[in-house]
């Protein structure tokens, strides 16, 4: 297994690990949910947890540096939004992991 791939991998782990935590997050939203407002405002972390699970998928599938700077972008608007601490840092990690991929050797 190859430098790039190994980082990959590890990529994908760590955006896996938070997007699921977000997605956690979203499957609680759901719960309880009267109107349509709260359904929409449970949708946010749902989208944004999908599209981190993506973004890592795009990492370990060789597309290094776009996914990385997803994950980078999506982890920073879910801190900005405040859903999952964690699974935000978790996301911005594996995007500098998916970049640092992107620079290596080949």
């Amino acid at each position: 297994m190859t430098e790039k791939r190994l980082l990959a991998l590890i990529a994908l782990l760590i955006g896996l690990v938070g997007g699921l935590l977000i997605l956690n997050e979203a499957v609680r939203g759901f719960r309880g949910v009267s109107d349509l407002a709260a359904i929409l405002s449970a949708l946010v972390p749902l989208v944004l947890g999908i599209a981190i699970l993506a973004a890592s998928l795009l990492i370990y599938r060789s597309k290094y540096g776009s996914g990385g700077l997803l994950d980078i972008i999506l982890g920073v608007v879910a801190l900005i939004l405040q859903l999952n601490q964690i699974g935000a840092i978790l996301a911005i990690v594996a995007g500098v992991i998916g970049l640092v991929a992107s620079e290596g050797g080949p």
